[in-house]
């Protein structure tokens, strides 16, 4: 590293967010909170697999509701219909996630802007449609209950249960953190700014849009078996239109392309409704005039601030560029 050059983003930051995530409990005071805070984490790993397909890779995929509800079916029917305990279902879950990217991804990466957007839109669009038509497998409308996570014969408690989820959301945010900071993260940005120009450096462009495509489906599965654990039902609601708008404005909020975008879009997208409650019936109203500002004075989403800020560290490091005389000196 130069003298020059930026200092090399750290991990403080990520441990930081997880150790707050970890006091949460011990400072919310009723269950209702402690929900929002789990449905934060939960949006956020769903979101983090978006970010690293859309934000970084430039891949244009609408169909992350889809895995994120793959993985919340997967996760309650293996254990429901065949008797597999929540460890095993987990792993299969998310093994059945990355099967089914694997399988539409290589047609469907062919693809690029928007017809790659309206390919696995209606990828989403089938995958609800089974679910909700599919009445004597998926459930129906009425989905499908599963028993409380069990621990040692006894229930896990709400804390307990918050705790998992933290530790899930941990590990995608590791992941999600080194994979951008990496060599990987510099491809992936490459093919986003120009297929044709990474090619021609010696990126494997078709091998990186499949891996990262994979990736963000497992993701999504994660944040499904999380919302399986928390909810203990699934239906076909978590493949709505609803579900695809929250994760956009999630990203867009937090920023697009951002290493912390995920985690700040989602605590204003799950929190934002609750406190516009007081609006009654201009709810909605007050909510999309809020996101219309936000568009039009932080375009870059929340994180653009930080990231300001540590340029504006950087650039006060650098030494003076010196005068003339200096320099012959």
């Amino acid at each position: 590293m130069t003298a020059n050059s930026p200092p090399r983003p750290t991990l403080a930051p990520v441990i930081f967010i997880l150790v707050l995530g970890a006091l949460l409990p011990f400072l919310l005071q009723s269950g209702f909170h402690m929900r929002l805070a789990m449905l934060i984490w939960i949006y956020a790993i769903l979101s983090m697999g978006f970010n690293l397909l859309y934000g970084y890779t430039g891949q244009i995929s609408l169909g992350q509701p889809a895995f994120y509800a793959i993985g919340a079916y997967g996760f309650a029917m293996l254990q429901v219909k065949l008797g597999w305990g929540p460890v095993p279902s987990f792993i299969g879950t998310l093994v059945v996630c990355a099967v089914v990217a694997v399988l539409i991804g290589l047609p469907l990466l062919r693809l690029r802007t928007h017809y790659l957007a309206m390919a696995t839109l209606a990828f989403m669009l089938i995958q609800h449609g089974i679910a909700n038509r599919w009445i004597g497998f998926t459930g129906g409308q009425s989905g499908i209950a599963i028993v409380p996570l069990q621990w040692g014969g006894e229930t896990i408690g709400r804390t307990g249960l918050y705790f998992v989820v933290l530790g899930m959301a941990a590990a995608v945010l590791l992941l999600h953190d080194f994979l951008v900071r990496s060599h990987v993260g510099r491809a992936m940005q490459a093919i986003r700014d120009d297929e044709t120009a990474a090619a021609a450096l010696g990126v494997h462009v078709v091998k990186y849009k499949l891996r990262i495509l994979v990736l963000s489906a497992v993701i999504a599965g994660v944040a499904g078996v999380c919302f399986t654990l928390t909810s203990l039902r699934v239906d076909p609601s978590l493949s709505e239109f609803h579900v695809l708008v929250s994760m956009l404005t999630i990203v867009v909020v937090g920023g697009l392309g951002t290493r912390f975008g995920p985690i700040l879009g989602s605590v204003v997208v799950v929190l934002l409704p609750q406190v516009l409650t007081g609006f009654g019936e201009l709810e909605t109203i007050v909510y999309g005039a809020f996101i219309l500002v936000f568009l039009l004075f932080l375009p870059h989403g929340l994180s653009s601030l930080i990231e300001r800020r540590d340029f504006l560290a950087a650039f006060k490091a650098r030494k003076p560029a010196g005068t003339g005389k200096e320099a012959a000196e």
